[in-house]
This record gives structure tokens, C-alpha cells and sequence, in this order.
């Protein structure tokens, strides 16, 4: 059933026109791959990506990155580096 409905809600959001927000960004990765995939392309067309949904992605993907160097230097912590 959830396979369903993360689908059908990325859909909705990008359907109504809505930008999702970061936060909906960051915790659901195909949903992120699908808004960067559409702002590059929005880019290679000379199109502008200063738009809502693109500026949360780059915050969502800011979020993540920095998620994961925190979550990196946590376990270089316990292991004694």
C-alpha cells in the first residue's frame, strides 16, 4: 500500500502544481530525484530554475548532504578517529 500511495502523492504535489516542501523532499529520495531530474532539464532549456521547487531541492539535497557528514563524523567519533 505505501508503495502506492508515495507515488500517487508525488504525483498529486507535482500535478497541482504545489511545490513540495523540504522537508517532503528529504524524506522521500525518489521524489528529490524526480524534482532535480525536472530543474536540470528546466536549465539545459535555458528555462529559469529559480522557482520554488527547485530552491527546495538544493535546500533538501543541502539537508541531506549535511545529515550524512554529521551522521559520518558521529561514527568516526566512536570509533576513535
Amino acid at each position: 500500500m505505501k508503495k502506492t500511495l508515495v507515488p500517487l502523492s508525488c504525483l498529486l504535489l507535482l500535478a497541482c502544481g504545489g511545490a513540495p516542501t523540504v522537508d517532503q523532499l528529504a524524506k522521500d529520495p525518489e521524489l528529490l530525484a524526480k524534482v532535480m531530474l525536472q530543474c536540470a532539464e528546466l536549465g539545459l532549456k535555458g528555462e529559469d530554475t529559480n522557482i520554488a521547487k527547485c530552491n527546495n531541492a538544493q535546500k533538501a539535497m543541502k539537508k541531506k548532504m549535511d545529515e550524512t557528514t554529521e551522521l559520518l563524523e558521529r561514527i568516526g567519533k566512536e570509533l576513535g578517529n
